[in-house]
């Protein structure tokens, strides 16, 4: 479907690259950690027996799937993963991911993981061997971790340096200590084990995406949804089961703080945006979203491979003069997906999806949600999404 209502692709990419050139020559762009090896082996050397082992990895970005580490992990161990470095598809324009976008995980043949930021601990479900890979997020073809054959790997530059600490122990006093000498270092990784930042209650992180610390619930309403994102991506689901009939409306409230893009969203290097979806039982999805400039009803597909076939945007809020403000909206589901999407329609509304996306030009958005309803005619609400 081509995009309706929006400036053309070419001259958004023109002003992207103007845009990143802008933010290199003023000093933007992925700053290393100084000295990151050596001053994490030193805060290590006083911890004595806690520590097992400390590994380091060198990861380039290379198209073998799953590197095998040599690391042998205990079922119930603990492992902590602290990365640091970026994966570059254009290092020019400095556009690329970190760790905590990119950086999977799994032992031996076990469903796999992503790092949970840039530093975090796991507790290993199996003995075995521990594998690792970098991957732009979306391009796996199941939760086994293959490589999907149709988006075969593009070239990339840059590499993460990557410390896999084994413990012998639970690590939490360790890494007190840790963090004490290195608190840059090690602070993040105690903080997610001490206070993890765990989406609300029934929603779960798409399993493509890999789990993320984006999403929290709000402490002012009920059921509803705070976002905080940057450089970073991801996808929160609830599961709902509801037929789709012509008087089905998703009903919801927001409150928009910053806008993660100043450019159109419409183009792959531009896609970063904050919006609300529903997941239909044919595998497709509907997203409404608050767009920084395109028009109000630009209707377009999602521009990333493998979700070109499968997402379709419909614009429902543009500009930046309500920021900060609560707004409400009420979509009726069908009548959008007919004039959106077309053809043969689903039966079932089988989720909604709360998205955030920052990987393309890692700026920050912030925005939270409530009163999230699914109606079909009746007087009241068929689902108050996130309320029991």
């Amino acid at each position: 479907m081509p995009v309706r209502n929006a400036p053309s692709a070419f001259s958004t990419t023109i002003r992207f690259i103007g845009s990143r050139l802008r933010h290199r020559l003023t000093g933007g762009g992925h700053v290393p950690h100084p000295d990151f090896q050596s001053r994490i082996e030193h805060a290590l050397q006083s911890l004595g027996d806690a520590v097992q082992s400390c590994t380091w990895l060198d990861l380039r970005a290379t198209p073998t799937p799953w590197q095998d580490t040599g690391i042998s992990v205990a079922a119930g161990q603990a492992v902590t993963l602290i990365a640091d470095g970026m994966i570059y598809a254009s290092r020019a324009l400095d556009i690329g991911f970190e760790a905590r976008t990119g950086l999977w995980y799994r032992i031996d043949d076990a469903p796999m993981a992503k790092i949970v930021g840039n530093a975090c601990t796991f507790y290993s479900a199996r003995a075995g061997d521990l594998r690792i890979t970098t991957k732009p997020p979306g391009e796996f073809a199941g939760r086994d971790g293959q490589f999907d054959p149709r988006y075969p790997r593009q070239r990339f530059a840059g590499a993460l340096t990557v410390a896999v600490i084994l413990w012998r122990c639970d690590p939490i006093d360790a890494l007190q200590q840790a963090a004490q000498q290195e608190p840059t270092l090690f602070d993040a990784a105690l903080a997610r084990l001490q206070a993890p930042i765990l989406p609300p209650q029934g929603w779960h992180y798409l399993w493509r995406l890999g789990q993320g610390e984006i999403f929290s619930p709000s402490p002012r309403h009920e059921g509803g949804v705070c976002c905080h994102t940057q450089a970073d991506v991801g996808i929160l689901q609830f599961p709902v089961d509801l037929p789709l009939t012509e008087e089905t409306r998703v009903d919801w409230s927001w409150c928009v703080e910053q806008l993660p893009s100043k450019l159109p969203e419409h183009t792959e290097p531009t896609h970063d945006y904050l919006s609300l979806a529903v997941e239909f039982d044919n595998g497709l999805d509907l997203t409404w979203m608050w767009s920084v400039s395109l028009p109000t009803d630009t209707v377009f597909q999602c521009p990333l491979p493998w979700w070109d076939a499968r997402e379709t945007h419909w614009v429902v809020r543009s500009g930046t003069d309500q920021l900060g403000q609560w707004v409400n909206e009420s979509r009726s589901v069908l009548a959008d997906y007919q004039k959106a999407i077309g053809g043969d329609l689903p039966k079932r509304i089988v989720g909604i999806w709360l998205i955030a996306n920052t990987v393309f030009q890692r700026a920050q958005g912030r925005c939270e949600y409530r009163d999230i309803q699914l109606h079909n005619g009746q007087r009241h609400p068929v689902v108050r999404v996130g309320i029991p």
